[in-house]
């Protein structure tokens, strides 16, 4: 058999790595376009730490003997107002920075006396609820403070 020269001839084919190296770039700029639109959004704000506190406490409920379990309850439901007055604070707090940043001529001294202050009310409340922790750790038992302590950190 011979071959005809100038006959038709069968369609070429791309080399697979050529294939494969396509798909990779368009891999990365999709991914490069991707991480630049998600630094657009704004930052998530902070949990509400009363969240925290609140899944914490249901989650001990059901780990705590009930005497425990009442006297944690108890301290929660005793500083549930404090709790949303610290979160009050860090919006109000957050909008101060942002109203002062947007401001057309930034008064640095009128958003320091705001922070000072929003730090003095956080530092007070706080001290109302460490001083409650104290209060609630020293009435319960060894036993509901050891698992207290493995349960870890609010979440």
């Amino acid at each position: 058999m011979s071959r005809t020269i100038g006959g038709p001839t069968a369609p070429r084919r791309w080399p697979w790595y050529l294939l494969v190296g396509s798909l990779g770039m368009n891999m990365l700029l999709g991914g490069i376009l991707a991480a630049q639109a998600l630094h657009l959004l704004p930052p998530p704000p902070p949990p509400d730490p009363g969240q925290g506190i609140a899944r914490l406490v249901e989650r001990a409920e059901r780990e705590l003997s009930p005497a425990d379990a009442a006297v944690l309850r108890r301290g929660y439901e005793a500083e549930r107002a404090t709790i949303n007055r610290m979160h009050e604070n860090m919006e109000s707090m957050r909008r101060r920075l942002h109203d002062s940043m947007q401001a057309p001529a930034f008064e640095p001294e009128s958003l320091r006396r705001a922070l000072e202050q929003a730090h003095a009310a956080e530092a007070d409340l706080r001290g109302r609820l460490d001083n409650r922790a104290i209060e609630v750790l020293s009435q319960l038992s060894p036993e509901g403070r050891r698992k207290l302590l493995e349960m870890g950190p609010p979440r």
